[in-house]
């Protein structure tokens, strides 16, 4: 199974967007932000803004074509992207029905749960359903545990569906924080894997 990873152009953005916006739909990292509207045409449309400033960056990679697709931040790039992040956040936060207010206070409390220490730091990570079972999400999840482990540094990520807590440890994720986010957000698990 060929499961190569190469980086995601701005040209791939549409397409991985679209896959994203069906994964992340009922996602309540998503739900609760956006609570009004199509559910997988806001996280669609919110997926496409963000994936293309991240695309640009190198941030984004695939297995081609979107068959799966992973945003690693690595320690070098954190400030970048956090830059971007404000960046893009009005244009956001206009998918909101309340000018962003959840959105800004749930990313930034996200943000201040990582762990202070240098982190490749997994923002996202999806596999196409028709291609669940076939290693590929492993292998995305893996090229940035690899990279965290040559670097000696920890990798992280957050979730809010319980169901990933299980495959998370099992690719060597351990849980530092369980959680409700505030302002009634979702449940959260907040994880990292440790350089060996």
């Amino acid at each position: 199974m060929d499961t190569r990873i190469v980086p995601a152009g701005h040209d791939r953005v549409p397409e991985l967007a679209t896959l994203l916006g069906r994964a992340f739909a009922d996602d309540p990292m998503i739900s609760f932000p956006f609570p009004a509207g199509d559910p997988y045409e806001q996280a669609r449309r919110m997926f496409e803004i963000v994936d293309l400033r991240f695309a640009e960056a190198r941030l984004v990679w695939e297995v081609p074509p979107a068959r799966g697709v992973a945003m690693w931040v690595d320690p070098d790039d954190f400030d970048r992207y956090l830059r971007i992040e404000n960046e893009i956040r009005d244009e956001v936060e206009s998918l909101t029905d309340d000018g962003g207010a959840r959105y800004r206070a749930f990313w930034e409390w996200i943000e201040a749960a990582l762990p202070d220490e240098r982190q490749w730091f997994l923002d996202l990570v999806d596999v196409d359903e028709r291609e669940r079972g076939r290693g590929i999400g492993s292998a995305l999840v893996r090229f940035g545990l690899d990279r965290a482990a040559r670097d000696g540094v920890i990798a992280t990520l957050e979730t809010a569906r319980p169901e990933n807590v299980p495959i998370c440890e099992h690719l060597g994720f351990r849980t530092y924080l369980e959680t409700d986010a505030p302002g009634g957000g979702p449940h959260m698990w907040f994880m990292r894997a440790d350089p060996a």
